[in-house]
């Protein structure tokens, strides 16, 4: 692995500690649907990121990039609906 692919990852990991319970869930499905070795306990599911395949990063990543995105159009939303009600207020 080299060290952009490192590094790619390790930015997942930080990224991954702010979804949500629904969104780890499909982060879970998209680990099984490609049958990649986890191991879970009461705490949560484990699995080896460094151990994954290129192909299956590739998929994860595109799947936090699209809940960022849902993110900050839910933020952007809030935001212009607050400014509505002062307006209207």
């Amino acid at each position: 692995m080299n060290p952009s692919d490192y590094e790619q990852r390790k930015l997942f990991l930080d990224d991954l500690k702010s979804l949500t319970k629904d969104e780890y869930e499909e982060i879970y499905r998209i680990l099984k649907r490609n049958q990649v070795d986890f191991s879970e306990n009461s705490n949560g599911i484990f699995f080896d990121l460094v151990a994954v395949s290129p192909e299956v990063f590739e998929l994860l990543q595109t799947f936090m990039e699209l809940c960022k995105t849902q993110r900050n159009a839910e933020i952007v939303r809030t935001q212009e609906m607050e400014t509505l009600r002062e307006q209207n207020a």
